[in-house]
C-alpha cells in the first residue's frame, strides 16, 4: 500500500504499523516524533498505530545542538 511519509510516496506492507515503517527507514523510534495524519502519536502506541494506504505521516528527527 501506498503512503506519504514526509511529502514522498512511500511503499509499505498491507497491515504494517508505525514500528514496521520505522524499521524499514532504520529510524530508532526513541529520536524522532512522527505525525500520522495530523495528529501526533505517543511512542508507546507505535507498535498498535496500523497504517492505511493513503495515510499521510510527517516523522522529525531530534537534532542535537546548542551554543557556542
Amino acid at each position: 500500500m501506498d503512503l506519504i511519509v514526509n511529502g514522498k510516496k512511500r511503499e509499505v506492507p498491507d497491515g504494517a504499523t508505525l514500528t514496521v515503517l520505522l524499521n524499514e527507514l532504520n529510524i530508532n523510534p526513541l529520536r524522532v516524533a512522527v505525525q500520522l495524519n495530523l495528529e501526533i502519536v505517543k511512542r508507546e502506541r507505535y507498535d498498535k498505530a496500523v497504517l492505511k494506504a493513503g495515510d499521510r505521516l510527517e516523522i522529525i528527527t531530534f537534532m542535537a545542538g546548542g551554543a557556542e
